[in-house]
């Protein structure tokens, strides 16, 4: 029978259409007792990996939120990583503080914009000042989320051959402004933190970006709060044939998945034949309306129910 399951993470939806034995199972796609290459293995298991990271920036932050990349200057850069993730701890721990700290002195002034206001109800002052305030106490109290990696880098050349440096590629919540967020970055260091623009560097390039190691070395982080991607299940309501139909006519038809799954604004949509149990595998991509369609140029999109086979 036909699974389709649904992945939500945020405004984001992926559906995936695969093969399952009546149990459940996973239908094989490779002959028993034989193994991908090492290369394709390799590479799916990045690409398992970069879709993992999608889904998690997706369902935790938005355009409300900062990608800030901060780093040493070379003078002050630390030669033992134990050293450097220490550092983006302790900024993190005092990010965290800060926005406690305003939370708190906003909420005040609050208080106090509205105890002036009924003595002047009629200002229209004071009530842009309670909205501007409001807004903000309502960035604030959002639970405090980051994930970032983090690159070193070792001089080939120059007084500092030899030297190592570290850079953090570092998603966070709102709620602070940016150069409030820079400043606060210590020890001669340098760093840029700007909006999350999904529709300029989207989720996709995003996870391809924070997955990137060329040593194979583990060295993404995230906050224990993040949010997981919800995950709908739902099997036998969709025949073999309607899949191979999807495959052959409906890749880019956007009307056709949009009307399917209302709500939704068509991205991107990727098939694959598999040649040893002779079944379609068809992954859709779509955003929520209302959220500015992400950038996106993933050449393939494999499902995890679709096992390596090269």
């Amino acid at each position: 029978m036909i699974r389709e399951k649904r992945t939500r993470s945020g405004p984001m939806l992926e559906v995936d259409f695969f093969p399952v034995f009546d149990n459940g199972n996973k239908m094989p796609t490779r002959a028993p007792k034989t193994k991908p290459s090492t290369e394709a293995q390799i590479r799916y298991n990045q690409l398992m990996a970069e879709k993992k990271l999608i889904r998690l920036i997706n369902a935790n932050f938005d355009t409300t939120d900062y990608f800030m990349h901060p780093t040493y200057d070379t003078a002050y850069a630390p030669q033992d990583e134990a050293v450097a993730r220490r550092d983006i701890v302790n900024y993190l721990r005092r990010v965290k503080t800060k926005r406690a700290s305003l939370l708190k002195s906003l909420q005040s002034d609050m208080l106090e914009a509205r105890n002036d206001l009924e003595r002047s109800p009629k200002s229209k002052f004071l009530l842009s000042v309670i909205d501007k305030l409001k807004k903000s106490i309502d960035k604030l109290k959002r639970p405090f989320k980051y994930a970032y990696r983090i690159e070193k880098q070792v001089y080939k050349s120059g007084p500092y051959a030899g030297c190592c440096n570290w850079h953090f590629h570092l998603f966070l919540t709102g709620g602070l402004d940016s150069k409030t967020l820079e400043e606060m970055w210590p020890k001669g260091m340098r760093t840029n933190c700007c909006r999350y623009q999904p529709d300029k560097f989207g989720p996709e390039a995003a996870g391809k970006y924070m997955c990137k190691d060329p040593n194979g070395v583990k060295r993404f982080s995230y906050s224990r709060n993040l949010v997981k991607p919800v995950l709908v299940i739902k099997d036998g309501k969709v025949s073999k044939n309607a899949v191979s139909k999807m495959a052959a006519q409906r890749v880019d038809d956007k009307a056709y998945w949009e009307n399917r799954y209302k709500g939704y604004t068509f991205v991107r949509c990727y098939n694959r034949y598999n040649e040893y149990n002779g079944h379609w595998y068809v992954s859709v991509i779509m955003y929520k309306n209302g959220d500015a369609p992400p950038k996106w140029e993933a050449p393939d999109w494999i499902t995890e129910d679709y096992q390596c086979t090269a």
